[in-house]
């Protein structure tokens, strides 16, 4: 599973144009139905059967307290292996509208305010559509080879799923910018979320992530290890008390695998759960090995999910609050732009 966020400036400026109206991005996106003579339909996070006026007016409608040179709404496309979509049927759509909602939701959770609040799946306007057709490109190997032509469709299984999604909240109080700071939106955390999310909900076990191996390292490393123990004990107070770890044990495995990028990048995922109030299953095997442990057949992991659940809900049915308009994840910072950003 691949999850990408669309950059206007190298990937179709002219169909994913931010700036303004979301009006040509949707039509681009019914193309492939009007090429069947079909009505393309749109869904979102509580409708199946959208048109692209419904889905227009709602990313159009939500833009209050954005200049105008800012971004009003974000592309975003989750691109299943053939061997994922295999497993579900073949891109069963009925499957795959379900996973997208999952996936903006972890979307959603992904975000983290400057007052420790949380953004949930309602606070997202967005709508989405399946596309079940690819073309080849002039760099596709098959292309460079001969065996195909531009613009000549790609055989196979390609269901893949476009969402558009606005950049403020539905209170239209917080901007939300995928593509910006790491410490307000980790797109590669995001981009894993969704991978494993898929693994979960669908029982199927993909490849092992490809990561260069640890340099190995015989000695503690202090500095580095009085800096975990302060993010642990950081995130054992915004942790529920059977969820906490130790922050020892926690030393042991940095320590194991080198200090590498991905010891820090599944602690950082840890932080994010324990900042959302979600649940840390399995965290000491996620930051041993850098995968998640397949859903297990009990219910603890559910029962979990289910209280996060109705937290959010209750969260947003208890009237609006009191906070300032925010921007989470203001502009790049140099050299750490995540537009392209892939596991």
């Amino acid at each position: 599973m691949h999850a990408k966020l669309v950059n206007p400036k190298t990937n179709g400026e002219k169909a994913y144009n931010n700036q303004g109206s979301a009006a040509q991005a949707l039509n681009y996106l019914t193309h492939e139905a009007r090429q069947h003579g079909q009505e393309a339909r749109f869904f979102d996070r509580q409708q199946d059967q959208l048109d692209r006026d419904a889905v227009l007016a709602a990313i159009d409608g939500n833009v209050k307290g954005l200049r105008a040179t800012e971004a009003k709404f974000y592309s975003l496309v989750l691109s299943p292996s053939p061997e994922e979509l295999a497993h579900i049927g073949g891109g069963d759509e009925a499957k795959l509208r379900a996973y997208t909602r999952e996936v903006m939701a972890t979307y959603a959770a992904g975000f983290r305010l400057k007052d420790g609040g949380a953004v949930g799946k309602d606070d997202l306007v967005w709508g989405a559509i399946i596309h079940h057709e690819r073309t080849h490109r002039g760099t596709d190997a098959a292309v460079r080879a001969g065996e195909a032509r531009p613009g000549q469709p790609r055989p196979g299984l390609q269901a893949h799923i476009h969402v558009v999604v606005s950049a403020r909240d539905r209170a239209q109080r917080v901007t939300l910018n995928p593509g910006g700071r790491v410490s307000r939106f980790s797109l590669r955390d995001w981009q894993d979320e969704v991978r494993v999310l898929f693994e979960r909900q669908f029982q199927y076990q993909g490849p092992t992530p490809s990561r260069s191996t640890a340099p190995s390292i015989t000695e503690p490393n202090p500095k580095r290890n009085a800096r975990i123990a302060e993010r642990v004990a950081q995130l054992n107070r915004q942790a529920e008390p059977g969820q906490r770890l130790d922050a020892e044990r926690v030393q042991r495995i940095a320590q194991g695998r080198g200090y590498d990028r991905i010891f820090y990048d599944r602690l950082r995922r840890l932080e994010g759960r324990a900042r959302q109030g979600q649940p840390m299953d399995n965290a000491y095997h996620l930051l041993a090995t850098g995968r998640e442990e397949p859903a297990r057949a009990n219910t603890g992991h559910q029962v979990r999910q289910a209280i996060h659940s109705l937290q959010q809900t209750l969260r947003a049915t208890s009237g609006p609050e009191l906070v300032a308009t925010q921007d989470i994840g203001e502009q790049p910072r140099r050299g750490r732009g995540q537009w392209e950003a892939e596991l």
